[in-house]
């Protein structure tokens, strides 16, 4: 019989104490190049999939390196580890849904035991690296009739809608702008960060939380 709930985690500052995609593109592209692109989004000049194009182009490092730093660099939040865990157990679904890249997110999550990596879905965007610099691909949502809303590069309100077709509710645990899309289409979110403001001002069913045992002592049943 299928577990009822699922877990749709985003990776940079919620599976992660900091964005760590921000500190791939400082470190390897430069400061400069990070701030413009953050202002010009923030200026509305940039859409996100533009953003996350300009951090990471001119990176020319491997993928060797990229992965090496984000393993040194990253700090996973207290209690995720013990949550994915409770999932397994328990055979809930539990998706690391990230707008961010596979070459950084894909390294940290190693660092689980074999059994927890084996249970996780992760999504998101792909990452080619070359001495001319990284190419972007932005993954399409698993039903090519359901492409989200279309502002985020990669819209995770697909991903919970998945879910849910195939009967599941969905937790979503996240902290910032790209996590609206999946908080609406929710049953019940975890939020930290700018999230919380969204949820509340929404009237969403959600929890404010600052380590994944919180998650683990409220989860709904």
């Amino acid at each position: 019989m299928r577990a009822p709930w699922a877990v749709v985690c985003d990776f940079d500052g919620t599976a992660t104490t900091e964005d760590i995609g921000d500190q791939v593109s400082l470190h390897f592209a430069g400061p400069e190049v990070w701030r413009r692109a953050e202002d010009e989004y923030r200026a509305g000049a940039l859409g996100f999939g533009a953003l996350i194009e300009r951090l990471f182009a001119p990176i020319t490092a491997t993928e060797e390196q990229i992965a090496a730093f984000a393993r040194e660099r990253a700090v996973l939040r207290p209690g995720f580890v013990e949550l994915v865990a409770a999932c397994r157990e328990a055979e809930r679904p539990f998706v690391v849904c990230s707008a961010g890249l596979d070459v950084y997110i894909r390294p940290v999550l190693e660092r689980l035991p074999a059994l927890l990596r084996a249970h996780l879905e992760v999504r998101a965007n792909a990452a080619t690296c070359s001495p001319e610099g990284m190419r972007v691909e932005f993954r399409a949502a698993a039903d090519q009739s359901d492409d989200g809303c279309g502002h985020r590069g990669f819209c995770k309100g697909t991903v919970v809608r998945r879910l849910r077709a195939e009967g599941h509710k969905v937790v979503v645990c996240g902290d910032g702008s790209v996590d609206r899309c999946a908080a609406a289409e929710a049953d019940f979110v975890f939020s930290t960060g700018r999230l919380t403001a969204f949820c509340r001002d929404r009237r969403l069913p959600h929890r404010a939380f600052a380590d994944f045992h919180e998650v683990m002592e409220h989860f709904p049943r």
